[in-house]
């Protein structure tokens, strides 16, 4: 059952965030996957081998869930947070887009905690700390690494 529902996300999340309008260009966006990608899986793998807080049951429909969950869910979710964020619109609806996001991508870890696709071996006070500050941490690193290279790109230090 675990397998269907990362993929029901996995999918609704593709689908949203290719009717959003965005800011940046194509090769930016992939740029901004390919951050959030390795920041992602850094972390997580941290979490899982090294520190032991987080367990992945190593069953193949779990396995597939998490990499479903880890590799499309999770990174769109936070460029879709960061694109809000470097919108044009008014600065108190990008950070409500960007809160709201936020919060959906705790809810959607939590989620998969209730699901059992990964299991928390902390107290439920440690869960929520941890996936709050993570995910924000994620999002403000995004966001400030897009900036830089936009800026870069904008000052043609691309080009010799």
């Amino acid at each position: 059952m675990q397998l269907p529902i990362c993929a029901l996300f996995a999918w609704f999340t593709i689908a949203l965030f290719c009717l959003i309008p965005k800011r940046l260009a194509v090769f930016d966006l992939v740029f901004m996957y390919m951050v959030t990608l390795i920041m992602t899986t850094i972390v997580f793998t941290l979490f899982d081998l090294n520190l032991h807080t987080v367990i992945i049951p190593r069953t193949v429909t779990t396995s597939f869930a998490v990499i479903m969950c880890r590799l499309v869910t999770i990174p769109l979710l936070i460029m879709m947070a960061v694109n809000a964020l470097l919108s044009v619109v008014h600065k108190k609806a990008r950070f409500a887009a960007a809160i709201v996001i936020w919060l959906a991508v705790v809810v959607f870890d939590w989620m998969l905690n209730l699901l059992h696709v990964i299991v928390y071996q902390k107290s439920l006070m440690w869960h929520v700390v941890s996936t709050l500050c993570v995910y924000f941490a994620f999002i403000t690193a995004t966001y400030w690494l897009t900036r830089i290279y936009m800026r870069m790109d904008r000052s043609n230090l691309w080009q010799t």
